[in-house]
Parts: C-alpha cells; sequence; structure tokens
C-alpha cells in the first residue's frame, strides 16, 4: 500500500491540514518530521499574515508572502489553499469562503485581487493583477539588480490593475487571469486559457486570449 504524504500532488481530495497545535501533533498529521516542519512553517506564514476565517486548511506546500499589514489578506471559512499568495506593500487578497486554491496556484496582488465564495482555482492557475516588472527595459533591468542585491531599494513603476472573480466560478488548470480583469458569477474558464478581458457570468469561456464559447 503506497503512503499519501504532505509533498504528494493531489487536488481537491489530498491532505490539507487544520493548524497544528504543536510539533507531535503536525507529525500525527503529516506522519513524518519533514512535513510536519513544512506545515508548521506554512500556517506560521498565514496565521501570521492574514486573518482567517474557521475552518480553513493548508497544504504543506502552501505559502504566504504579505508585505502590507495583517489585514491587507483575507481568508474565508472552509478555504482549502494549497498553492502561494502573494501580496505586495499596496496590494489587497481577499478570499472568500469555501475557496479551493490548488496545488501550483499563483496569486499575486499589486492593487486587489478579489475571489468569489465557492471559487475553484484548479492546479497551475494564475491570477496576477500586476505586471510584475517595469515595462520600460531600462528601468526592468533595474528592477531585477535590486531583487539580486545588487543596486540599493529604490522606486520602480510597474502597472495594476484590480482582479475581481466571481462566486462559484471555475478557473481552469494551468490558465492565466491577466491585471484589470473581471469575471463574473458561475463562470467556467476552460483549461490552458488566458483571460486578458472580462468574461461574463455563467458562461464557459476559453482560448489565447479567452472568448465566450457557450452560456450556461
Amino acid at each position: 500500500m503506497s503512503v499519501v504524504t504532505a509533498r504528494d500532488h493531489a487536488f481537491a481530495g489530498g491532505p490539507v491540514f487544520a493548524r497544528p497545535t504543536s510539533w507531535w501533533a503536525a507529525y500525527r498529521m503529516t506522519g513524518c518530521w519533514h512535513d510536519a516542519r513544512a506545515l508548521r512553517g506554512a500556517w506560521s506564514q498565514f496565521a501570521a499574515g492574514a486573518r482567517l476565517g474557521d475552518g480553513v486548511r493548508l497544504a504543506a506546500a502552501a505559502r504566504l508572502i504579505n508585505l502590507g499589514a495583517r489585514d491587507r489578506v483575507e481568508i474565508g471559512a472552509h478555504t482549502v489553499v494549497r498553492g502561494i499568495l502573494r501580496n505586495e506593500a499596496g496590494g489587497r487578497i481577499r478570499v472568500g469562503s469555501h475557496v479551493y486554491v490548488g496545488d501550483d496556484v499563483i496569486v499575486s496582488a499589486g492593487e486587489e485581487v478579489v475571489v468569489g465564495a465557492d471559487t475553484l482555482l484548479a492546479h497551475g492557475v494564475q491570477v496576477f493583477d500586476n505586471d510584475s516588472h517595469p515595462l520600460d527595459a531600462g528601468e526592468r533591468a533595474r528592477h531585477f539588480r535590486m531583487i539580486l542585491g545588487l543596486e540599493p531599494p529604490g522606486p520602480v513603476k510597474i502597472g495594476t490593475a484590480a482582479v475581481s472573480i466571481g462566486e462559484r466560478c471555475w478557473i481552469g488548470m494551468q490558465s492565466l487571469v491577466m491585471k484589470g480583469v473581471t469575471i463574473g458569477d458561475e463562470a467556467i474558464v476552460a483549461a490552458g486559457s488566458v483571460v486578458a478581458t472580462d468574461i461574463p457570468a455563467r458562461v464557459l469561456a476559453g482560448g489565447n486570449p479567452a472568448r465566450v464559447i457557450k452560456s450556461l
């Protein structure tokens, strides 16, 4: 019989955990000290860096980087996080209740990212409300040198525009949701799509760029 550990890529049915009360509790949950350490590290980040609803569960691989105040990241009750949430100093992330943030998902907020209740972000989805780097080539090179520690920190211009994903949506695996996009309630985005413009409620959309395929 194979043993499932916290490191396994396991989709929604895989191991996710409430906050462990001790090292021993983390070990009993995960079955090994390596995974216990990872789980406690994940929970340390989320507990210190976000306002959490009741029943939130994390995978050992979940990560939160919040460069702003703790109240700038909110995660609703009974939400599962297996991926990465990154909130920049001026950003905000609001995730509703009963949301699934799958394996290898990245949510990056420079302004605001909102994910409505009961929405599923399948594995590999990336949601960016920002350009990540400056558009100007010289400034982009300087920004990367700053990241490497080769130049002192300084202001850079990175474009942002808020992203809103409605309630009861399903964003298919490996899809990209780009800055400034609104996705309406109960919409489905097909796997591998690039969402660069708004998607209305209750439709199936897909492609690069994503377009409405049919109403639901």
